[in-house]
């Protein structure tokens, strides 16, 4: 029987769970933050992954050894667009808590409700270019045409670049998660193998980023650009600064690919905001200096408690020691007494004894002088 993997929330699951959980990307952070073992799992290679219809979408995954190294855990980070909302704050974007994957009546997993994007954004969840833009703008292809013929590639770059933006969206950035070769995996699985890996990340052993500075990396890049918006930040950026970010953090980090075509949608590049991977990382350094300053506090405060529950412990031990020897300095005390009573009473069982003797010696020798008169006065008759 195989062994079950190790129970730790945000990556693992139970060979027997159906389907694989998924969450936002703030509460996945934050279980894999709380959980010290997470630090002890490492990242073994980071694929990036590209669709090949559609919006031509892309998402990230992470395998993940377990800390025995027995299992490994599939993580699938991606970014899509929430619910369009002019007169919303994009950074105020609802972020739904773990849910389990349903199967669907055809017997094929189907992402929760709860952590799929609305149908107005289908970068996660399709292939509809039209619905990737703002609604207000005519379709890519359809902008890309002139009398039937296909207008020059530059002329679509440009016409992607100038794209509306006065409606703008909150990002919704998704983990999605399972344990390789369980039941759970086999749509992550399914999903990978519908796209096309275009390129692939490996770290030297002993220099592998542990799940928890992963799931601080992608938690930082998410803050840093909490807006969805078509030009700039939208998949395409993500999976970029979230990649070059790992390059960056992690010496030795090989990619095998560099010239590949991410970052593309019909092999026409398409912008994204730069500068983010500098800053993505400056914010990372100061996040796991943040988290480390906090460990150690809270490793020096549960150190403080402990050395104050050794005190009191060993103060109370004291207590108990100087009671015990009280007790055994009262009992000592007793039996002294009781020993000097005994001896008394021996004594005076002593004396009773003299004193009894003495009479007996007493009577006898009345005795004796009455039987002594007696046999005179029978002599003088």
């Amino acid at each position: 029987m195989a062994q079950e993997p190790p129970k730790i929330r945000g990556l693992f699951t139970e060979y027997g769970l159906p389907a694989f959980l998924a969450s936002s990307v703030e509460p996945w952070y934050e279980n894999i933050r709380d959980n010290p073992a997470s630090s002890d799992c490492l990242v073994v290679e980071v694929g990036w992954y590209k669709k090949q219809n559609g919006v031509e979408h892309e998402f990230l995954r992470f395998d993940i050894f377990s800390p025995d190294e027995v299992h490994t855990s599939i993580v699938i980070a991606e970014r899509g667009g929430g619910v369009r909302n002019q007169n919303r704050d994009p950074s105020g974007a609802t972020q739904p808590t773990e849910t389990i994957a349903p199967i669907d009546t055809t017997g094929a997993v189907t992402p929760p409700d709860a952590t799929v994007p609305p149908t107005s954004s289908q970068d996660i969840t399709g292939d509809s270019t039209a619905s990737s833009a703002d609604e207000s703008s005519p379709r890519v292809d359809e902008a890309t045409k002139t009398n039937g013929r296909p207008k020059p590639k530059t002329r679509r770059s440009a016409h992607i670049t100038s794209m509306s933006t006065s409606f703008q969206r909150g990002a919704h950035d998704l983990v999605s998660y399972a344990t390789l070769d369980s039941r759970a995996s086999v749509e992550l699985e399914r999903k990978c193998k519908k796209a096309t890996r275009i390129c692939m990340l490996t770290f030297p052993e002993g220099a592998r980023p542990s799940a928890s500075e992963l799931a601080t990396l992608l938690y930082v890049t998410s803050k840093h650009e909490p807006t969805y918006a078509i030009t700039n930040t939208q998949c395409y950026w993500f999976v970029e600064t979230v990649f070059e970010a790992l390059k960056s953090l992690f010496a030795g980090a090989a990619q095998d690919n560099p010239k590949h075509r991410g970052g593309t949608w019909n092999r026409v590049p398409i912008p994204t905001k730069g500068g983010s991977v500098d800053v993505v990382c400056a914010k990372y350094r100061a996040a796991r200096a943040a988290l480390a300053e906090e460990a150690e506090q809270k490793r020096k405060a549960e150190q403080q408690q402990a050395e104050e529950r050794q005190r009191e412990r060993e103060q109370r031990l004291a207590a108990e020691a100087r009671a015990l020897a009280a007790e055994a300095s009262a009992l000592a005390a007793e039996e002294e007494k009781q020993k000097e009573r005994e001896k008394r009473q021996a004594a005076e069982e002593e004396k009773q004894k003299e004193r009894e003797q003495r009479q007996a010696a007493e009577e006898e020798i009345a005795k004796l002088r009455r039987e002594l008169e007696a046999s005179r006065a029978g002599a003088s008759t």
